[in-house]
Formats: C-alpha cells, structure tokens, sequence
C-alpha cells in the first residue's frame, strides 16, 4: 500500500471517528436538554400556572420557586452550551 494512499485511510477513519464522537456529543446534550432543562421549564409553568392571586403569600412563594427553577434552568443551558463549544 503507497504512503498517500495509507495516509488518506487514516484521514477518513479520523473523520469516521470525530463524526462519530459528534454524533454522541450530540445526543447526550439533547438528553440533557429534554430531562433536565426541560423538565425545569415544565415545573415552572405548572406553579405558575397554579397561581392564585387571593393569597398573596402563597402566591410569593411559587414566584420565589419558579425563579429558582428558571435560574437552574439558565445555568443547565450555559453549561451545555459551554460544554458544545470546548468540544468543538
């Protein structure tokens, strides 16, 4: 087998192989996204939405929740999104 000829094999089955780890990244950052992130989201919109306006202090504490949530969901995505750009 001629060098340039080995040499391009070994070209393709490095490409193969950062497809592949790319492919992983990828589906580990949705999973991510779908159990984690989303599920912050969801929370958040249910205590919202169970918001009732004739009690003012239980009314302050699913505020209170619900932005705890939204800031963990936050850092979930800048996390992940920092992770995708190291790996780039």
């Amino acid at each position: 087998m001629s060098k340039k000829l080995r040499e391009k094999k070994n070209a393709n089955t490095l490409r193969s192989e950062q497809w592949e780890q790319q492919q992983q990244i990828i589906q580990l950052t949705g999973k991510e996204i779908y159990e984690n992130v989303s599920q912050c989201l969801c929370l958040t919109r249910l205590q919202l939405g169970s918001i009732d306006v004739n009690d003012k202090d239980k009314t302050l504490a699913i505020i209170g929740e619900a932005n705890l949530l939204l800031g963990k969901a936050v850092r979930d995505l800048r996390n992940l999104a920092k992770n995708l750009v190291m790996q780039q």
